[in-house]
Formats: structure tokens, sequence, C-alpha cells
């Protein structure tokens, strides 16, 4: 599973000063509960999801997304937030198993 933790940010090409707009996010992770059996060895197949996920605008905490294993393969979060200048946003996520990733997109901001 080479592709674990790759993330898919979606932002507008500019924001409006003050003005919400929404971040997309799908990050790419099997999201395994612990519950399900593999169909081939009948042994539990081990938890390992996302944690959670924190969003920062220039180095400053927007938000916090905390996770559970609940959540399906590949899950897809939307966050509204606003912006008064132009930076950058930064994703960093973490699973249950120690893996820690993080993503950086530029936001531009006008007027």
């Amino acid at each position: 599973m080479a592709s674990i933790g790759r993330a898919i940010v979606r932002v507008p090409k500019k924001v409006k000063k003050g003005q919400g707009f929404k971040v997309q996010l799908v990050i790419i992770h099997p999201m395994e509960t612990g519950l399900r059996k593999d169909p081939k060895t009948g042994k539990k197949i081990p938890a390992h999801y996302i944690t959670h996920v924190k969003i920062y605008l220039n180095n400053n905490l927007v938000t916090k997304i905390n996770s559970s294993p609940g959540i399906s393969k590949n899950p897809y979060f939307a966050v509204k937030m606003k912006a008064m200048e132009s930076g950058t946003l930064k994703i960093v996520y973490e699973d249950n198993k120690g893996g820690k990733w993080e993503k950086a997109v530029n936001i531009s901001v006008e007027g």
C-alpha cells in the first residue's frame, strides 16, 4: 500500500479576504477498525486508522479534527474557514500506528 498517507486537497484558486471558503481533503488510508477478519486467514485485521487531522494557516492552528476507526476507507473531510492574507495551508494528519504525514497548499487572498 505504497500510497498510504497521500492526500488530495482542494481549495479555491483565489479567496476573498474575510469570506468563507471550503477546504476539501481526501486521505488515502485503509481505515481498518480492528474488527474485520481477513477472508483468507480468518484472523482479525489489526486496527489502522487516522486519529486526527490538524489544519494550519501560516503556522496558526485553524482546526483539529478527531477521527475514529468507524470512518470509511480513504476518508473525506471538509472544513469551512476564512483567511485574511495569502499564505500556506498545512494539513498534518496521524494514524494510530504512528504514521504522520503532511500536505501543504498555497492560498491566494484578494481584496
